[in-house]
């Protein structure tokens, strides 16, 4: 006799769905919490040891899945994207959560005769996650303050941005000490040279802030600010500043954190290995795939992160083959730019840029090529770490 468990999981509540061998023998409700917990815990002795089903509902499901690990109970995670099509049954006019919990219960049966057998990996692989994904909110505040700023400096400081270079620490410092033109009227340019050395800016020597210092000359007597040197909008301005200092710093705090934890992975080091893959995005990678060991092929991997094909074929008709784009979109983000970055002819050599020059005099497009070295490498990654070899460009190139 097989028991199966479906629960419909939201916000606060999850409903639950009991079959046995292919027979709705209940249904109910529970709440997330330690109360609803003990509930499910109860609903569960009733029926022996049966197999849980729930689908990711994001933070919502993170507390259900943790009460299962702490229980050491048998339990089966769906992607939404597979939960969805379970769940479809063609109209989908019928659509409440008792339905969807009795759907996810009976369809396991049919999926998975035998019952799943989850592979659990370290705890250190969610922590990682979740770290990630506070590195990518710090990276879109930062975003938002710098098109913040952008707006600012246009009413306080106009044609400095032309001027400077706005994405350099330094520069910012330097427009933090400088915000309004009028605090340069009468100032010489040795003066302004003096001042900028004062702040004590890391790689800034004499002949930067001397190019500083003119760059904000010119910026000056070029401007015709919409505020006066008075304006509040100035404070404003340097608020937004700091801001982004701070955002910045406290990135680099998750990073250095990431670090930490990944070193006790035995694929930190070869992820490391591999050229254009530094410390940031090694850890990255790692957060948002997880262990790398639980996928047979690297095709279960395109299809993780949404880089595998669509092919649509109708009679005559064959439309452009593209790329899904279901699944993970951070590490798929990731894994472009760090192909981007292989491909660059500063880049250390490596089997990448090799295959990516050599198509390039054929290709007509940039993008498809990119995630067809996207491919390769997630190739090269799998086989790295399943073997648990550092990278070598001499055997590489051989793969």
């Amino acid at each position: 006799m097989r028991t199966i468990i479906g629960l419909d999981v939201s916000s606060k509540t999850a409903t639950t769905s009991v079959a046995v061998d292919h027979q709705l023998k209940y249904n109910g409700k529970i709440t997330l919490d330690a109360i609803g917990f003990n509930s499910l815990k109860a609903i569960i002795e009733s029926y022996g040891q049966p197999e849980v089903v729930f689908e990711a509902t994001g933070q919502y499901s993170r507390r259900l899945e943790k009460y299962l690990l702490d229980q050491k109970l048998q339990y089966h995670l769906l992607n939404p994207l597979i939960a969805k099509k379970r769940l479809d049954d063609g109209s989908r006019l019928r659509k409440d959560d008792i339905h969807d919990a009795q759907k996810l219960a009976l369809t396991e049966f049919e999926k998975h005769p035998e019952p799943f057998q989850p592979r659990l990996s370290d705890p250190v692989y969610r922590e990682l996650s979740d770290l990630s994904r506070y590195y990518d909110q710090e990276t879109e505040d930062i975003k938002r303050e710098r098109n913040r700023l952008h707006r600012i400096i246009q009413l306080v400081f106009p044609s400095v941005d032309e001027e400077l270079q706005l994405d350099q620490p330094s520069s910012l410092r330097v427009l933090r000490r400088f915000p309004h033109p009028e605090t340069l009227r009468d100032m010489s340019l040795d003066e302004i040279v003096q001042d900028i050395l004062a702040l004590d800016l890391k790689g800034i020597g004499k002949i930067r802030a001397k190019a500083l210092a003119t760059h904000l000359w010119r910026a000056r007597d070029r401007s015709y600010p919409a505020v006066d040197a008075g304006s509040l909008v100035i404070k404003q301005l340097q608020a937004r500043i700091d801001n982004i200092f701070r955002l910045s710093a406290e990135r680099d705090e998750i990073i250095s954190d990431m670090v930490g934890l990944a070193r006790k992975l035995p694929e930190y080091e070869i992820l490391c290995s591999i050229p254009a893959i530094a410390e940031n995005t090694a850890v990255r990678l790692i957060a948002e795939l997880g262990d790398i060991r639980r996928f047979e092929k690297r095709s279960q991997i395109n299809s993780f992160i949404g880089i595998d094909l669509v092919q649509i074929e109708s009679g005559n008709y064959a439309a452009q083959r593209r790329i899904t784009k279901h699944g993970n979109p951070h590490a798929r983000k990731l894994l472009y730019w760090t192909v981007v970055n292989m491909v660059n002819s500063t880049a250390k050599p490596n089997h990448i840029r090799d295959y990516y020059t050599k198509r390039q005099e054929t290709a007509s497009r940039r993008k498809p090529l990119l995630v067809s070295c996207m491919d390769r490498l997630i190739k090269t990654i799998l086989y790295l770490i399943k073997t648990n070899q550092l990278y070598s460009y001499e055997l590489a190139g051989s793969m």
